[in-house]
């Protein structure tokens, strides 16, 4: 195990944030959490870390809060398939720059920002590698990602960049596929044939650990999800079997794409998110992998979750949080 430290964690009380402070603290390492949800506190608190309200716009805010850090683990983010472009720069690029000139003044040389493949974008001619790198494709998530994921490597930061991250918590590939379908608005483009590269998000805290200790990640990239691509069919048919249906509805593509952009209007009209849009078929609609050789190699990662397990762990939590119902007792 690493020498006990004090770690900072941006993003600290979301999704990945929250799990890798579980992890570091369960080591017996000091975290402090940064994050502008105000509900963040109570739940760093739940797993035993320090909460700071701490934007990563605000400069003298983000350098206070790294005295005494050691590490920095850079998570937030907005991970989204929706919004205004202005503001996924805002804080995906620019929080980025900042987190890194305050790691830096402060004389921290550890730090891992937490990428995506989506940065590589979602339509190409051949599988990318780690070594590929990222590429605009006028998606603001994709984009924002892309940029901020070449930022941080141009400044020595060590780069992991994760596949579909799902369970428990997991916003974008857990709990709003399952309330869609819920409601019956959940549709897969073409046959579900796109291609999904999941990881629980236990194998990826490990990973990101991995890259947080390893020297030799620093300006590198690494790429992490478990086994082979699965389908998009194969995926969402988990959350469906979960609800009692045989299979996730499908439609084509053209259809599909009218029926996402009536939820974007109607959505819009009412001021809130789409429960599926446009780009979200993007992101289910990619047509290769990624290769994981790096992480492997270098960090001597490899994942421990397949997807029936991950689905399982994550059933288990819908149920426990009432996301679906309690099983009788039998």
């Amino acid at each position: 195990m690493a020498k006990r430290t004090r770690i900072a964690i941006t993003g600290g009380a979301g999704f990945i944030g929250l799990a890798t402070a579980r992890s570091l603290v369960e080591e017996g390492h000091e975290v402090v959490g940064l994050d502008v949800n105000p509900d963040g506190e109570a739940a760093l608190a739940a797993v035993g870390a320090e909460f700071i309200n701490c934007s990563t716009s605000d400069k003298g805010g983000l350098d206070r809060a790294m005295r005494g850090v050691s590490r920095v683990v850079h998570t937030a983010a907005i991970v989204s398939d929706h919004g205004p472009m202005e503001d996924f720069i805002e804080v995906n690029v620019r929080g980025t720059r900042n987190v890194i000139d305050a790691a830096s003044a402060a004389g921290i040389d550890g730090l891992v920002h937490l990428s995506s493949v989506a940065s590589w974008g979602y339509e190409f001619d051949r599988p990318p590698v780690d070594s590929s790198w990222p590429r605009r494709q006028g998606v603001p998530y994709v984009d924002t990602k892309a940029a901020s994921d070449e930022l941080a490597l141009r400044r020595g930061a060590a780069v992991v960049r994760p596949g579909d991250v799902y369970g428990p918590r997991s916003a974008p590939w857990s709990v709003r596929p399952l309330e869609a379908l819920k409601r019956g608005r959940f549709i897969l483009p073409g046959a579900g044939e796109g291609l999904m590269t999941p990881v629980y998000v236990d194998d990826l805290v490990d990973l990101v650990l991995r890259a947080l200790w390893e020297p030799k990640a620093a300006g590198r990239a690494v790429t992490g999800f478990a086994g082979d691509p699965v389908s998009a069919a194969d995926f969402f048919g988990y959350y469906s079997r979960m609800l009692g249906k045989d299979k996730t509805p499908t439609a084509p593509r053209p259809l599909a794409t009218v029926a996402a952009t009536a939820m974007e209007l109607g959505a819009r009209a009412l001021r809130r998110t789409p429960e599926v849009s446009r780009t979200a078929m993007t992101f289910i609609s990619r047509r290769a992998g990624y290769s994981t050789e790096l992480a492997q190699t270098l960090l001597g990662w490899s994942p421990t979750v397949d997807l029936a397990e991950g689905m399982k762990r994550t059933e288990e939590w819908f149920r426990e949080t009432g996301l679906l119902p309690a099983v009788p007792v039998s």
